[in-house]
């Protein structure tokens, strides 16, 4: 009886323990010589033959099998990695059954999946890459055209490469015309997990440069493609809150739209209450990413903590220029010195809120009525028994806030100066006077009853607040002579899907074609609305911020009972867990009566659909 056994990519524990036992057992054992870790012979018997069928013919292997068997020897054949790829066992196989001799097989740990081990990535990450192809260069084998090194490349998949560290530069010239792009990421691991294992990353550009210059020519497998990176991956759909399994069901309760939030910590005492803050909205609309400006030793033990290399100011940057909101748990000073060279204005600048170490206050310093960092204030104090500081006036005093009208209403604000009028009149105690269409307006027990008065649409003399129903186009200016503070309603919903890594510039364009088509410009947009998924799009993010648009996501269970007629893709299903993003995603963030204006257009890998919503006003805050 031959045993055919996968000795894994090197290390002698990674061999199986059947494939441990086998060698323990046989008496007679052939390895393939230099690729086989010869520790893997420890676990040899006293008395077992070993053989190394390096020096030897495939003849020559096969009559040391026929007489090993006729004298009742039990025969391991052991062979580097997983016998299936490039082991060249299935001649073997073919005459041990003209021989009439039994044999079976065990496998073993290939070598890419050694050196992905080495490396800690993973070759199929969501949006990335679902596939991995195993290959080799031709050499002395020649290799079917159909599988040549360019046809393979053009699927843009991970990759890993057989069989050719001596032709890197051939490799990386054929990746290169099959449409890997030069900055691919790329790996050459030699000897993975041997004692001597080398651990080279670089990209397909670079292969022959970075083999050369550490004398790799053999024993090595090379990985290309995005996944190699391990970022810009989208989560697992498997094990989303959302996602039905036999074993667990989908929670019916995913909050439409959840709100990043971004914590940072200077001090061990600030990361423990970051980290109690994180633990405390857990199931809470928030989800938090934790940042610290410094590393212990306890907190390397926290690997939801990210230490912060850049300076504050950069970090807190970058989080400005994608409109994501920040905590700062410290001294309010710090906050204030880090966004103060990003600031743009009132209606655009995100959430920014300063807690101190002990976690007693909260306090909104940017943004407290358009982003919602005052309400953010109090979630927070909520969930933590603290206090929200909060020192805007109209909020201190109760009274109409119409910045935050304005927001939790799609409405554009016009004229930005007009905000400050209308609340200066509220806080002096006078009543304003409001025009706006009959069906919009409110009924007479609305909240702030006392301090509107309401009169004729269209305005005949000057009103303090005076809110539009459609583009006034060329009359906007004689409209503002008649108003303090204008307002406009945006209908529209532009819904979006994409491939990762598409850029602001990219989907700016193609939404700029689409609105011109339906002659709609962005202040008469609400929102921008997709999938979950792409919450964290830094392109999508970056063009809302850009455009000042309201970013909305769904979970694909939200989408998927969208009321209305979609342009279905199987693939899209596939990848989203639901048939269709944009044309869905619009209609769900238009709410009851949305109507869908433009169906499905593609682009670029872009996917982009156009909703209105039914025009109606929320008068109580």
């Amino acid at each position: 009886m031959v045993h055919f056994v996968g000795a894994g990519c090197g290390a002698a524990d990674l061999i199986t323990i059947r494939g441990m036992n086998l060698i323990k057992e046989a008496d007679v054992i052939i390895y393939t010589g230099s690729l086989v870790n010869p520790a893997l012979l420890q676990y040899a018997g006293r008395d077992a033959q070993i053989h190394n069928s390096a020096s030897m013919t495939l003849e020559d292997v096969m009559e040391l099998m026929r007489k090993s068997d006729e004298e009742g020897k039990k025969i391991v054949r052991l062979h580097t990695g997983e016998p299936s790829l490039y082991g060249a066992v299935r001649e073997q196989m073919d005459e041990l059954e003209r021989l009439g001799i039994g044999y079976d097989s065990t496998p073993g740990v290939t070598a890419c999946f050694g050196a992905a081990a080495s490396l800690n990535l993973e070759y199929t990450l969501p949006g990335v890459s679902q596939s991995l192809i195993i290959t080799r260069m031709e050499g002395r084998t020649p290799v079917p055209a159909r599988e040549s090194i360019e046809k393979l490349a053009m699927h843009r998949a991970s990759m890993a490469v057989y069989l050719s560290a001596g032709m890197l530069k051939q490799l990386s010239d054929r990746l290169l015309a099959g449409g890997y792009e030069a900055d691919t990421p790329a790996a050459i691991v030699y000897k993975a997990t041997w004692p001597e294992e080398k651990r080279i990353l670089c990209t397909v550009g670079t292969l022959a440069e970075e083999g050369e210059k550490n004398g790799i020519t053999q024993t090595a497998v090379i990985l290309v493609g995005e996944a190699i990176a391990q970022h810009g991956y989208d989560r697992s759909r498997l094990y989303a809150p959302d996602f039905s399994t036999q074993f667990r069901p989908a929670a019916e309760d995913v909050e439409q739209e959840r709100m990043l939030l971004h914590i940072i910590s200077f001090t061990a005492r600030g990361r423990e209450l970051s980290l109690q803050l994180m633990r405390q909205m857990a199931g809470s609309r928030y989800q938090c990413r934790l940042y610290s400006k410094k590393e212990t030793e306890k907190e390397a033990k926290h690997d939801v903590i990210e230490v912060v290399q850049t300076p504050v100011s950069e970090w807190a940057g970058s989080r400005m220029e994608t409109g994501i909101p920040m905590l700062f748990i410290g001294a309010a000073g710090i906050a204030v010195r880090a966004v103060a060279p990003h600031l743009g204005n009132k209606l655009i600048d995100p959430p920014v809120l300063v807690m101190d170490e002990t976690g007693q206050n909260v306090i909104p310093i940017l943004s407290g009525h358009v982003g919602g960092a005052n309400e953010m204030a109090r979630n927070i104090a909520t969930l933590l028994g603290a206090r929200a500081v909060i020192t805007t006036a109209t909020d201190l005093e109760g009274k109409f806030r119409a910045d935050i009208f304005a927001v939790r209403n799609d409405l554009t604000i016009v004229n930005r100066e007009g905000i400050a009028r209308v609340s200066g009149a509220l806080l002096e105690g006078k009543r304003i006077t409001c025009s706006v269409e009959e069906a919009m307006r409110p009924k007479a027990d609305f909240s702030h009853a006392g301090e509107i008065e309401f009169v004729p649409y269209p305005p005949t003399s000057y009103v303090d607040l005076l809110i539009l129903s459609e583009n006034p186009e060329g009359r906007l200016q004689d409209v503002a002579e008649r108003a303090g503070l204008i307002l406009r309603y945006k209908p529209y919903i532009l819904g979006i899907g994409c491939k990762k890594g598409k850029s602001q510039k990219q989907l700016e364009q193609e939404a700029d074609r689409l609105l011109a088509e339906y002659g709609i410009g962005y202040d008469e947009v609400s929102a921008v609305a997709s999938i979950d998924l792409k919450k964290e799009e830094e392109g999508l993010m970056s063009f809302c911020r850009e455009k000042e648009l309201r970013f909305v996501t769904f979970s694909p269970k939200q989408l998927s009972e969208a009321e209305g007629e979609f342009t279905a893709s199987e693939f899209v299903r596939r990848q989203t867990g639901v048939d269709n993003v944009c044309e869905r995603a619009a209609v769900t963030a238009g709410g009851k009566d949305c109507v869908l204006l433009c169906k499905k257009k593609a682009g670029d890998g872009i996917t982009m659909a156009l909703a209105e919503k039914k025009r109606g006003l929320n008068w109580n805050e």
